[in-house]
């Protein structure tokens, strides 16, 4: 074993050991055989409508879509049975027969249109997903929708969790949001704060009824401590494993392991503006020729993980290949290091006497993050790149990354969530993105993704989707490290869970134990 992989096992090892010191199981147990209890690592938020925790009730099919995507991710049908692109602005959706909400509510086109307008309102963040001019009521199950411009991702678009359909009485007389009424086949039964939240079976759900009665969604944030909760029988089911756990359980008669590549790229994100040394290109390029994504996932994730040399993860067929993936070059990076200014004196970049490094922030509350960043920063010290690494909560690192007092801030993205390019690259790097905290601006790339959104899918829209792809990768404005694989466990009662490529869909309707 190497030195440079001894210390990525020890990152790992020192990881999962600080969790399990920190571990502190709960004290209920999971016998019933019409309730599954989930250990989950966030909290399940059921009155809370920003748009992460937003995800919960797609997750828990609490509410439903119109569109719905397949174990493809190809988009289907959800309260949405069918649409048409009757111009290149206007999308007719014709609407599914006989759905309820949980108030008993019927759903028709004014329900939708009533939902879709409520949810632009409390969140921007539709509204730039979406791009809806106005919607038309053309019948009671056929609604218009109208876009701002051409927008050929919008069936794809509303299929992400932000765009679920709630019933009237899911917001009070003042339009502010209560409580998730939805027409899912599961409903909201109770939520205790950070500790449970319970759904239980709707008998009036339009599709095919679930076998179990209830779901209780149990907050379990310390990694250690679910996989713990599980080996007890206090739950049934935990995901986002650490790769010690896995291994441990999948030697285990007692559980069954379940381990996919799924949409999700851990990256690092450059600032590219002018606090930062990664202001220049040659320098965001010679860190991606530095880096072994390979020796990240074997070394500190256990194999947890695919090596990414590009954003999009290649298994996806709707999204362009780019022709020249990053790879490990040391011979490269030591050149673009040196046109960029910088030499190496005993061991060290340098420029001017002073030594390049990198600030490095992150967050811990991801299962891997840790161990990826520090990974990361283990192989950039050992060839030269000296950093400071520095771990906050999320909303902490957020701060910091808005201010540009950063250098890289390692990240975790869900770019196969819609099944389409256009909200990954639009929202994360077009120049008047609002996630855009990177400084970086390519006119020719916002030009290209901003066309791509009009394309049907086809040999056109890859091509230009591939050139923007393309641009990212030469322009180099993140460095990816890691497409995710999704893991997660249960007991060897439970029986038809499948992962969903998205990993933002749980499908327990499916479920028995």
């Amino acid at each position: 074993m190497t030195k440079l992989r001894q210390t990525l096992c020890k990152i790992a090892f020192v990881t999962m050991a600080t969790a399990a010191f920190a571990a502190t199981p709960g004290t209920a147990s999971a016998t019933d055989a019409k309730t599954l209890v989930v250990g989950t690592m966030w909290e399940a938020l059921p009155l809370a409508m920003q748009p992460r925790r937003s995800r919960f009730f797609n997750e828990s099919e609490i509410l439903d879509t119109l569109v719905k995507l397949d174990y493809d991710l190809k988009p289907v049908a959800g309260l949405a049975t069918s649409w048409d692109r009757l111009s290149p602005t206007v999308w007719q959706f014709n609407l599914r027969e006989n759905v309820v909400f949980h108030d008993g509510a019927k759903l028709d086109a004014d329900a939708v249109k009533f939902s879709i307008e409520r949810v632009i309102a409390l969140l921007p963040y539709a509204a730039d997903l979406l791009n809806i001019n106005q919607m038309t009521v053309k019948a009671p199950l056929v609604l218009e929708i109208e876009t701002t411009e051409p927008f050929a991702a919008l069936p794809n678009q509303l299929s992400d969790a932000i765009t679920g359909i709630y019933a009237k009485s899911s917001f009070n007389e003042a339009g502010e949001f209560v409580t998730p009424v939805g027409t899912g086949p599961w409903k909201l039964t109770e939520y205790s704060k950070q500790d449970h939240t319970i759904v239980s079976r709707f008998d009036g759900y339009w599709g095919k009824k679930p076998a179990l009665e209830t779901i209780e969604y149990r907050y379990i944030p310390d990694h250690n401590s679910r996989t713990l909760a599980l080996e007890a029988g206090e739950v049934d089911f935990v995901d986002n494993l650490l790769p010690s756990d896995v291994i441990r359980l999948s030697r285990d008669d007692n559980f069954k392991v379940y381990s996919k590549p799924t949409a999700g790229l851990y990256y690092g994100a450059f600032n590219a503006g002018e606090k930062s040394p990664l202001s220049d290109v040659r320098v965001r390029k010679a860190i991606n020729a530095l880096v072994d994504r390979n020796l990240i996932v074997e070394g500190a994730l256990d194999g947890t993980g695919k090596p990414a040399w590009q954003f999009f993860g290649p298994q996806f067929d709707w999204a362009p290949k780019v022709t020249n993936p990053y790879k490990l070059d040391l011979e490269l990076a030591a050149s673009l290091l040196t046109e960029a200014g910088y030499e190496k004196t005993d061991g060290k970049w340098q420029k001017n006497g002073e030594p390049l490094t990198l600030r490095i922030l992150s967050y811990s509350s991801r299962t891997e993050m840790p161990m990826i960043t520090e990974a990361m920063a283990a192989l950039l010290n050992q060839n030269g790149i000296a950093t400071d690494v520095q771990m906050f909560t999320w909303s902490g690192m957020l701060d910091l990354v808005k201010r540009g007092e950063y250098d890289v801030s390692v990240v975790f993205w869900t770019p196969e969530m819609t099944g389409h390019p256009d909200l990954h690259l639009k929202s994360q790097f077009h120049s008047k993105a609002g996630l855009n905290y990177q400084f970086w601006e390519n006119t020719e790339f916002d030009a290209l993704v901003d066309e791509g959104r009009t394309l049907t899918p086809g040999t056109e829209q890859m091509e230009v989707y591939g050139k923007a792809l393309e641009i990212l990768q030469d322009d180099a404005p993140i460095i990816p490290l890691v497409h995710k694989v999704y893991v997660a466990a249960s007991t060897k009662e439970l029986k038809n869970f499948r992962i969903h490529p998205s990993a933002f869909f749980y499908d327990f309707k499916n479920v028995s134990k």
